[in-house]
């Protein structure tokens, strides 16, 4: 009978067994060990963004904009239906559609964004980069990530892009957004200043541009190193941040080579604005005497035969030449005869003295060292003796020497700080870095020197006395210390250059023009120079300097 009323209640029993099990079970969940299941359904449910801040923005010293970003809303769709087109077609242009066809996404207006986000399409913004292609061999562009692959934008990543920050939400188990816990905005890059002067480098520009002609300008601050302008001719006319295939395979076909920056890339014979080195190597090492010109050197071997004639740019001649006036002149055959009277180690001995044949160090990629000949050199790198020709031709900056255009600006700029050598920058804050030259100069030798390529720009008169930029500067009002080159390359037309810094005896301001095949440093290169320091002056930036009248008008080619 017991048996039979124990197994009638063994059921009940289980059932309130189970029951309290899993009441006990539903308190340990709910009461006891709600904070960690409550953590594993956020972690669940919890949703990472990473956000990045804008990259910084690059001003010009003037205050222009010269690279910067901006926030562009963006429609994306993985998949495009018939609907989507249908409806799409009510708010977006053709080639909006056609993007979103080809690559999923679409840049839009911010009022084509407020419509489509209103009626449920789902819209972010992506950050673009804008900056002017005739900037790009200074700026340079970003990479499809938004880092910095080329100019300024390359050099100073790090400062320019901005910061990632992440914000976390939880999301709703139906997957729909519930609530933000932690929001957070990228932090924005740095701004950086360059010490380019837009309007200035947009005016050099054109300049260039209208000559139409592979060439160069460059305008810096003697004193600080501070480049103001650096145009080279060509650019790219469009933005590099943003091409399609078309116009980057058209960039890099072009024979011109726009995306080459000529101003510290490519190397080219100094002509004859490199005898001011030659000078102060005669100065130094040699005798200075004054030299007979009537258009032609002829050069005898130790027994007197004659075994080369070197021509003299104007072929009648210049008469007695001592070296002031040969600077003034330009005259060949003066230098011809320095040149052997102080032979080819000294001319490279003080050509290195002045950091020729090595970067200048400014903060820009690319940058070229040019060729500082000797002796040496010719033996290891062409397999060959030094001949007395060469040294000649060394002379006068032709032969083997080759530089670049910031290498010669800074060479002058060297000259005007009567031997500080001071490192071209490109960055407003970046600490000013000079050096001395080495050698020993007395002051009677840069007084020499700068009087003569003062006589460059103001003696005028005929075509064997006058300065070979007198005819270009003639009524400027200020002294512009300078020189004229026309560097002979093989069989085509000689490279025209003028460098020169001004006021010569407080220097402010130096510039170099360079113009490929260009003929005549003299008639070519030296007149836009005068437009450069025109401007310069009408814009105030000597304002501070003194003027000296100058007159007389003529003619020259060298």
């Amino acid at each position: 009978m017991r048996e039979k009323t124990a197994r009638k209640y063994t059921p009940f029993i289980i059932f309130i067994l189970m029951f309290l099990y899993l009441i006990a079970g539903l308190i340990k969940v709910q009461v006891v060990e709600q904070a960690q299941h409550k953590e594993l359904l956020v972690d669940l449910l919890g949703t990472s963004n990473y956000s990045r801040g804008l990259r910084g923005n690059i001003y010009s010293s003037d205050g222009v904009k010269l690279a910067w970003s901006e926030q562009i809303p963006t429609i994306s769709l993985k998949n495009y239906g018939d609907k989507d087109n249908a409806e799409l077609r009510k708010y977006l242009t053709t080639e909006q559609i056609v993007s979103i066809r080809n690559t999923g996404q679409a840049e839009l207006s911010w009022e084509q964004a407020f419509l489509l986000k209103s009626i449920g399409y789902e819209i972010s913004t992506v950050e673009k980069r804008r900056s002017y292609g005739f900037l790009y061999h200074i700026i340079g562009s970003v990479n499809v990530d938004g880092d910095g692959v080329s100019g300024m934008e390359g050099i100073y990543n790090d400062l320019l892009k901005g910061k990632v920050s992440i914000s976390y939400g939880v999301g709703s188990p139906g997957g729909g957004y519930k609530q933000g816990i932690i929001e957070n905005v990228g932090e924005n890059g740095m701004d950086l200043q360059a010490t380019i002067n837009y309007k200035l480098q947009k005016f050099s520009y054109d300049l260039l541009t209208e000559l139409a002609t592979p060439s160069v300008i460059i305008v810096s601050n003697v004193q600080t190193g501070d480049i103001l302008t650096m145009a080279s001719y060509p650019a790219p006319e469009i933005d590099m941040n943003s091409l399609d295939l078309i116009s980057w395979e058209k960039i890099l076909n072009d024979q011109l080579t726009p995306l080459l920056n000529r101003a510290i890339s490519n190397t080219y014979p100094p002509g004859s604005a490199f005898k001011v080195i030659t000078a102060f190597a005669q100065l130094l090492y040699g005798n200075p005497q004054t030299v007979k010109c009537n258009g032609i050197y002829t050069y005898r071997d130790s027994k007197g035969r004659v075994t080369g004639k070197y021509k003299d740019w104007l072929l009648s001649g210049h008469g007695i030449v001592d070296l002031k006036k040969a600077l003034r002149v330009s005259c060949n055959v003066y230098f011809y005869n320095a040149a052997l009277d102080v032979g080819a180690e000294n001319i490279a001995k003080v050509a290195k003295a002045f950091y020729l044949g090595q970067k200048t160090g400014i903060n820009l990629p690319g940058e070229a060292s040019g060729t500082l000949p000797s002796p040496e050199w010719k033996v290891e790198n062409i397999g060959e003796n030094w001949y007395p020709g060469d040294t000649i031709l060394y002379g006068i900056g032709q032969g083997f020497f080759t530089i670049t255009p910031l290498q010669m600006i800074t060479l002058y700029n060297t000259i005007a700080n009567r031997g500080i050598f001071v490192k071209p920058k490109l960055l407003i804050n970046e600490e000013i870095v000079k050096k001395e030259i080495l050698l020993d100069i007395p002051d009677a030798y840069w007084d020499l020197v700068i009087q003569g390529l003062e006589e460059v720009t103001t003696v005028q008169g005929s075509g064997t006395n006058a300065g070979t930029a007198a005819a270009s500067f003639k009524g400027f009002p200020i002294t512009v210390a300078g020189k004229t080159g026309t560097a002979q390359v093989g069989s085509g037309q000689p490279h025209a250059w003028f460098v020169g810094f001004a006021p010569s005896r407080q220097p402010m301001y130096s510039v170099v023009v360079l113009v490929e095949h260009g003929e005549s440093g003299g008639l070519f290169a030296a007149p836009i120079a005068r437009k450069i320091f025109d401007y310069m002056y009408q814009n105030g930036f000597f304002k501070d300097s003194q003027s000296n009248q100058k007159s007389g008008t003529s003619k020259n080619s060298n």
